[in-house]
Protein backbone atom coordinates (compact mmCIF):
# COMPACT_ATOMS: atom_id res chain seq x y z
CA UNK A 1 0.00 0.00 0.00
CA UNK A 2 1.08 3.60 -0.92
CA UNK A 3 2.02 6.01 1.76
CA UNK A 4 -0.62 8.22 2.24
CA UNK A 5 1.54 10.98 2.85
CA UNK A 6 3.18 11.01 -0.65
CA UNK A 7 -0.28 10.67 -2.12
CA UNK A 8 -1.42 13.85 -0.25
CA UNK A 9 2.00 15.42 -1.39
CA UNK A 10 1.53 14.68 -4.78
CA UNK A 11 -2.20 15.71 -4.80
CA UNK A 12 -1.02 19.30 -3.48
CA UNK A 13 2.13 19.18 -6.21
CA UNK A 14 -0.57 18.90 -9.03
CA UNK A 15 -3.07 21.35 -7.83
CA UNK A 16 -0.23 23.50 -7.35
CA UNK A 17 0.83 23.20 -10.91
CA UNK A 18 -2.57 23.36 -12.01
CA UNK A 19 -2.77 26.69 -10.27
CA UNK A 20 -0.31 28.43 -12.21
CA UNK A 21 -0.71 27.14 -15.32
CA UNK A 22 -4.51 27.62 -15.51
CA UNK A 23 -3.90 31.57 -15.17
CA UNK A 24 -1.60 31.73 -18.18
CA UNK A 25 -4.82 30.34 -20.46
CA UNK A 26 -7.15 32.83 -19.42
CA UNK A 27 -7.23 36.81 -18.40
CA UNK A 28 -6.77 38.59 -15.30
CA UNK A 29 -9.68 41.80 -14.60
CA UNK A 30 -8.16 44.67 -12.80
CA UNK A 31 -11.34 46.87 -11.72
CA UNK A 32 -9.47 49.03 -9.15
CA UNK A 33 -8.81 52.19 -11.48
CA UNK A 34 -7.45 54.32 -8.86
CA UNK A 35 -5.28 54.66 -5.68
CA UNK A 36 -7.35 53.59 -2.28
CA UNK A 37 -5.83 57.19 -1.09
CA UNK A 38 -7.98 58.74 -3.49
CA UNK A 39 -10.85 56.63 -3.25
CA UNK A 40 -11.28 56.44 0.03
CA UNK A 41 -11.88 60.09 1.53
CA UNK A 42 -9.83 62.12 3.88
CA UNK A 43 -12.54 64.46 5.09
CA UNK A 44 -15.99 63.68 6.85
CA UNK A 45 -18.45 65.86 8.47
CA UNK A 46 -17.98 66.18 11.98
CA UNK A 47 -14.91 64.19 11.69
CA UNK A 48 -10.87 64.69 11.35
CA UNK A 49 -8.72 62.22 10.21
CA UNK A 50 -4.73 61.52 9.93
CA UNK A 51 -2.55 58.65 8.04
CA UNK A 52 -1.75 55.98 10.42
CA UNK A 53 1.37 53.93 9.75
CA UNK A 54 1.92 50.37 9.25
CA UNK A 55 4.69 50.80 12.05
CA UNK A 56 6.36 53.28 14.86
CA UNK A 57 9.29 52.91 12.89
CA UNK A 58 10.57 52.95 9.10
CA UNK A 59 12.29 49.10 10.05
CA UNK A 60 8.85 48.04 11.49
CA UNK A 61 7.09 49.50 8.57
CA UNK A 62 9.41 47.76 5.84
CA UNK A 63 9.11 44.80 7.36
CA UNK A 64 4.76 45.09 7.19
CA UNK A 65 5.29 46.07 3.54
CA UNK A 66 7.30 43.01 2.63
CA UNK A 67 5.71 40.16 4.87
CA UNK A 68 2.15 41.65 3.61
CA UNK A 69 3.50 42.50 -0.23
CA UNK A 70 0.40 43.90 -1.27
CA UNK A 71 -0.10 46.41 -4.41
CA UNK A 72 -1.83 49.03 -2.57
CA UNK A 73 -3.11 50.22 1.22
CA UNK A 74 -5.06 52.78 3.22
CA UNK A 75 -4.72 53.12 6.82
CA UNK A 76 -6.03 56.15 8.25
CA UNK A 77 -7.29 57.10 11.90
CA UNK A 78 -10.81 59.18 12.45
CA UNK A 79 -11.86 60.99 15.34
CA UNK A 80 -15.09 62.70 16.40
CA UNK A 81 -15.59 64.24 19.84
CA UNK A 82 -14.48 60.51 22.00
CA UNK A 83 -15.29 58.58 18.79
CA UNK A 84 -12.25 56.96 16.94
CA UNK A 85 -12.69 54.99 14.27
CA UNK A 86 -9.48 52.90 12.59
CA UNK A 87 -9.75 52.01 8.82
CA UNK A 88 -7.19 49.60 7.21
CA UNK A 89 -7.56 48.49 3.38
CA UNK A 90 -5.08 46.33 1.81
CA UNK A 91 -5.08 45.46 -2.25
CA UNK A 92 -3.55 42.73 -4.03
CA UNK A 93 -3.18 42.77 -8.15
CA UNK A 94 -4.79 39.03 -9.32
CA UNK A 95 -1.91 36.46 -9.07
CA UNK A 96 -0.03 38.71 -6.54
CA UNK A 97 -0.83 36.12 -3.60
CA UNK A 98 -2.40 33.31 -2.77
CA UNK A 99 -6.13 33.98 -1.25
CA UNK A 100 -4.89 31.77 1.70
CA UNK A 101 -2.21 34.00 2.30
CA UNK A 102 -4.57 37.19 2.91
CA UNK A 103 -6.65 35.48 5.60
CA UNK A 104 -3.85 34.82 7.82
CA UNK A 105 -3.51 39.00 8.46
CA UNK A 106 -7.39 38.83 9.95
CA UNK A 107 -7.38 40.06 13.91
CA UNK A 108 -8.00 36.21 14.73
CA UNK A 109 -4.00 35.64 13.89
CA UNK A 110 -2.57 39.12 13.75
CA UNK A 111 -3.73 40.39 16.75
CA UNK A 112 -4.31 37.61 19.01
CA UNK A 113 -0.53 36.64 17.98
CA UNK A 114 0.36 40.18 19.66
CA UNK A 115 -1.26 40.41 23.09
CA UNK A 116 -5.40 40.84 22.00
CA UNK A 117 -8.02 38.80 23.55
CA UNK A 118 -10.77 38.10 21.29
CA UNK A 119 -14.37 38.24 23.27
CA UNK A 120 -16.82 38.13 21.27
CA UNK A 121 -16.86 36.95 17.72
CA UNK A 122 -19.25 36.20 14.62
CA UNK A 123 -19.41 35.38 11.23
CA UNK A 124 -21.88 36.31 8.48
CA UNK A 125 -22.95 39.89 9.96
CA UNK A 126 -25.11 41.75 7.77
CA UNK A 127 -25.09 45.75 7.55
CA UNK A 128 -26.34 48.14 5.55
CA UNK A 129 -25.44 51.93 4.44
CA UNK A 130 -28.44 53.88 3.41
CA UNK A 131 -30.46 50.95 2.47
CA UNK A 132 -27.88 49.55 -0.07
CA UNK A 133 -26.63 45.83 1.97
CA UNK A 134 -23.26 45.00 2.61
CA UNK A 135 -22.01 41.67 1.95
CA UNK A 136 -21.47 39.43 4.93
CA UNK A 137 -18.64 40.36 7.34
CA UNK A 138 -16.92 39.05 9.88
CA UNK A 139 -17.06 40.63 13.72
CA UNK A 140 -15.04 40.71 16.75
CA UNK A 141 -14.54 42.68 19.58
CA UNK A 142 -11.23 42.51 20.70
CA UNK A 143 -9.12 43.71 24.03
CA UNK A 144 -5.86 44.21 25.25
CA UNK A 145 -5.57 45.75 28.84
CA UNK A 146 -7.87 48.95 29.42
CA UNK A 147 -8.05 49.12 24.85
CA UNK A 148 -11.49 47.56 23.81
CA UNK A 149 -11.82 47.82 19.72
CA UNK A 150 -15.22 46.65 17.78
CA UNK A 151 -13.80 44.86 14.37
CA UNK A 152 -15.66 44.39 11.12
CA UNK A 153 -13.62 43.01 8.30
CA UNK A 154 -13.90 41.50 4.83
CA UNK A 155 -11.72 39.68 2.67
CA UNK A 156 -12.58 39.99 -1.09
CA UNK A 157 -11.52 37.83 -4.11
CA UNK A 158 -13.09 39.06 -7.09
CA UNK A 159 -16.57 40.37 -6.16
CA UNK A 160 -16.73 37.50 -3.87
CA UNK A 161 -16.77 38.05 -0.32
CA UNK A 162 -14.26 35.26 2.05
CA UNK A 163 -16.41 34.30 5.13
CA UNK A 164 -15.02 32.01 7.23
CA UNK A 165 -14.31 31.00 10.88
CA UNK A 166 -10.11 30.27 11.35
CA UNK A 167 -8.49 27.17 12.79
CA UNK A 168 -5.75 27.51 15.08
CA UNK A 169 -3.24 25.43 12.64
CA UNK A 170 -3.43 26.02 8.48
CA UNK A 171 -4.17 22.51 7.19
CA UNK A 172 -2.31 20.68 4.84
CA UNK A 173 -5.19 20.18 2.45
CA UNK A 174 -5.66 24.10 2.25
CA UNK A 175 -4.74 24.65 -1.68
CA UNK A 176 -6.94 21.54 -2.72
CA UNK A 177 -9.88 23.53 -0.74
CA UNK A 178 -9.26 26.57 -2.23
CA UNK A 179 -9.31 25.06 -5.70
CA UNK A 180 -12.52 23.29 -4.41
CA UNK A 181 -13.81 27.17 -3.46
CA UNK A 182 -12.29 29.16 -6.93
CA UNK A 183 -11.85 26.90 -9.34
CA UNK A 184 -8.04 26.77 -10.86
CA UNK A 185 -8.19 30.07 -11.57
CA UNK A 186 -6.61 31.77 -8.66
CA UNK A 187 -5.57 35.40 -10.19
CA UNK A 188 -7.91 37.64 -9.01
CA UNK A 189 -7.98 41.05 -7.02
CA UNK A 190 -8.07 40.90 -3.64
CA UNK A 191 -9.01 43.45 -0.57
CA UNK A 192 -8.75 42.95 3.09
CA UNK A 193 -11.35 45.39 4.53
CA UNK A 194 -10.75 46.42 8.03
CA UNK A 195 -12.91 49.04 10.30
CA UNK A 196 -12.13 49.26 14.09
CA UNK A 197 -14.00 52.09 16.55
CA UNK A 198 -13.57 52.18 20.08
CA UNK A 199 -17.51 51.97 20.27
CA UNK A 200 -20.22 49.84 19.31
CA UNK A 201 -21.41 50.00 15.66
CA UNK A 202 -24.80 50.55 16.28
CA UNK A 203 -23.70 54.19 18.56
CA UNK A 204 -21.93 55.43 14.88
CA UNK A 205 -23.46 53.16 12.54
CA UNK A 206 -26.06 56.54 11.34
CA UNK A 207 -22.83 58.95 11.74
CA UNK A 208 -23.00 61.23 8.58
CA UNK A 209 -19.42 60.87 8.25
CA UNK A 210 -19.38 57.50 8.89
CA UNK A 211 -21.99 57.03 6.67
CA UNK A 212 -20.05 58.46 3.79
CA UNK A 213 -16.91 56.77 4.81
CA UNK A 214 -18.71 53.24 4.83
CA UNK A 215 -20.34 54.59 1.13
CA UNK A 216 -16.77 54.82 0.13
CA UNK A 217 -15.95 51.21 1.00
CA UNK A 218 -18.78 49.49 0.13
CA UNK A 219 -17.92 51.14 -3.61
CA UNK A 220 -15.03 48.91 -3.91
CA UNK A 221 -17.02 45.93 -3.96
CA UNK A 222 -19.07 45.48 -0.64
CA UNK A 223 -22.28 45.88 -2.35
CA UNK A 224 -24.38 42.99 -1.77
CA UNK A 225 -26.19 41.15 -5.17
CA UNK A 226 -27.58 38.26 -3.31
CA UNK A 227 -24.87 36.15 -4.81
CA UNK A 228 -20.64 35.45 -4.36
CA UNK A 229 -20.57 34.34 -0.66
CA UNK A 230 -18.01 31.78 0.45
CA UNK A 231 -18.49 29.69 3.77
CA UNK A 232 -15.93 27.96 4.31
CA UNK A 233 -13.35 27.62 7.01
CA UNK A 234 -9.32 28.75 6.71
Amino acid sequence: MKNPVFIIVGAIFLVAVAIQAYPLLVNSEINKTKPLDELISHDLPGWSSMQLPLGETEEVRNTVERRLNFDDYFSRIYRSGDMEVGVYIAYWEPGKTAVRMVGVHTPDTCWVQNGWACTERESDVRKEVREVSLKPGEFGVYEIRDTVRHVLFWHLVGDRVYGYEQQDQHQILAPLQDMMNFGLNQRQEQYFIRISSNRPFQEIWTDPGFTRLMEDIAALGLKFDGENVDDHTI
